[in-house]
């Protein structure tokens, strides 16, 4: 074989090669991608089961238990006994508007038009869990409402998931409106109270229905983490945080059309009463 038919066998050679090389990185990413749809089926299809075998269970006793109030009969309140959980269950009309809406600012701005999930949120959460890293926010209004009213506090990824199936009926179920006054009525604020009414009390000495716009800021901040938030004992970096969620709230609430500028800029930061001794809430 002369020195041309070597090169022309050497470039035969080369271009079989390359063929076979390309069909196997075509075939490679065949099996991926494959593999990559089956797995997104795969987790479809276990979410549909889920779906349809997760009921919306009946509300946790703890959740509906409230405070004892008496009243005389114009309505002021005579004595309340808090037992072992101090709540009163207030409709949301008893809420002034922009009280309710510092919840929406300070916890899921999306609230009205989500679909009662935040996915990216739950599966953070749900990594967080895995990873041995403890649990995180990101959760909706909807989702804490959820763990609040029908489920537990539990950190567990089958809670999670729970969470996340009966949010989604929740959401389809109930009124927003249902769902926050729900969400607020059951979230613990800290000061031993539990609900916005006791809360109003604990920390104003005022019902909910007297609060003012930077008073329900200063409490929806809370519930992001109310023991270090409590400018009670809060540390100079709790309050710190504090007043930057509190002023995160108002800003919000700025950009959604629901304070102006001009009344932003009027709110001054709400310290709290000091919390008032045992004995005396219960009179």
């Amino acid at each position: 074989m002369g020195r041309a038919d070597a090169r022309r066998a050497r470039a035969q050679e080369s271009r079989r090669a390359a063929k076979s090389g390309g069909i196997r990185r075509l075939f490679t990413w065949k099996k991926l991608l494959g593999t990559f749809f089956g797995i997104v089926l795969l987790g479809m299809g276990a979410f549909g089961a889920l779906y349809l075998y997760v009921d919306v269970p009946a509300p946790n006793a703890l959740a509906e238990r409230q405070s004892n109030v008496y009243q005389y009969s114009d309505g002021t309140v005579l004595a309340r006994s808090n037992g072992d959980v101090n709540r009163q269950i207030v409709d949301l009309a008893q809420v002034p508007k922009e009280v309710q809406h510092t919840f929406v600012a300070a916890e899921n701005k999306t609230f009205y038009e989500d679909d009662g999930i935040d996915l990216k949120g739950t599966t953070r959460a749900l990594l967080n869990t895995l990873s041995g890293k403890g649990k995180q926010g990101g959760s909706t209004i909807t989702q804490q409402y959820v763990k609040n009213y029908y489920l537990t506090q539990d950190p567990t990824i089958s809670r999670k998931l729970q969470e996340l199936v009966i949010s989604l009926k929740v959401d389809q179920d109930q009124s927003k409106g249902q769902i926050l006054a729900g969400y607020i009525n059951t979230a613990y604020y800290g000061r031993g109270a539990s609900g916005i009414q006791a809360a109003s009390q604990a920390y104003y000495g005022i019902d909910a229905k007297d609060l003012n716009v930077s008073q329900g800021a200063y409490l929806a901040s809370l519930l992001q983490a109310p023991s270090q938030y409590d400018w009670a004992t809060a540390t100079d970096t709790g309050k710190r945080l504090v007043k930057d969620r509190w002023a995160y709230t108002l800003k919000n609430m700025v950009e959604m059309g629901w304070l102006s500028e001009a009344e932003r800029a009027k709110q001054e930061f709400p310290v709290p009463d000091k919390p008032k001794p045992r004995s005396e809430e219960r009179r």
